[in-house]
Order: structure tokens, then C-alpha cells, then sequence
């Protein structure tokens, strides 16, 4: 196939458009937190309380809890305890759920909790 001029200029401004465009990265689906997005307002909140507790923080009874965001390569969710106490639980493609207080999630250079009204 023979290339005219104008032919040359259009596929090499297309080739330097596409290596000068951001690579976007696509999360893996997370099937953990996809499952949890699914359940009912009860069932979230007892099921993030469990995850709360399991990793010996303090939570007896369960407030809001909402979805907030992709943060690499996990899904973070905020919970609402008694208090006035608020965490963030990260859940990772295998299942496994990192909890933090939310009031340690700056200093930890981690986004920071948005708490449902």
C-alpha cells in the first residue's frame, strides 16, 4: 500500500497524540466489595461492624456506613461507630479488609473519609 504526503502527516500525528496521551489505568473489578455494594443497609453495616471489630477496633453500635472510592488496587468504605468514632475499611481482591480510623488517614497520606450526612 503506497502513502501519499498527507497520508504520512495524519498517522504520524495520530502515533505522537496516542504516546503523548495518559496511560489510564483500569481497576480490576473487586468482587468482595462489588458483593457488599449489593446487600442491604443492615447487612453492609453488620458486616463492616465484623470487620471493624475483627481488627480490635472500637465499634458497639454501627452507623452509616457508605462506599467512597477506588483507592489502587482496593475499595474503600467508611463506617460510622458510636462516640463519634468513623474508620475507613479498605477491601482487597482477595477479600482481605485493612480498617483505619479516619482520623489517622491524612497523616497516613490516605484519602480521607467523606461521612454521609
Amino acid at each position: 500500500m503506497r502513502y501519499d504526503g498527507a497520508m504520512k502527516i495524519v498517522i504520524l500525528t495520530a502515533a505522537t497524540a496516542l504516546s503523548l496521551a495518559p496511560a489510564v489505568a483500569h481497576a480490576a473489578p473487586n468482587g468482595f466489595s462489588d458483593q457488599l455494594k449489593k446487600l442491604s443497609p443492615l447487612q453492609q453495616r453488620a458486616t463492616l461492624r465484623r470487620a471493624v471489630l475483627d481488627e480490635g477496633q472500637y465499634c458497639r453500635k454501627i452507623g452509616p456506613v457508605a462506599y467512597q472510592q477506588p483507592y489502587k488496587n482496593l475499595e474503600m468504605w467508611t463506617v460510622q461507630c458510636d462516640r463519634g468514632v468513623s474508620y475507613a475499611t479498605y477491601i482487597g481482591l482477595d477479600g482481605s479488609v485493612q480498617v483505619r480510623p479516619c482520623a489517622d488517614l491524612a497523616k497516613l497520606k490516605l484519602p480521607v473519609c467523606r461521612l454521609p450526612k
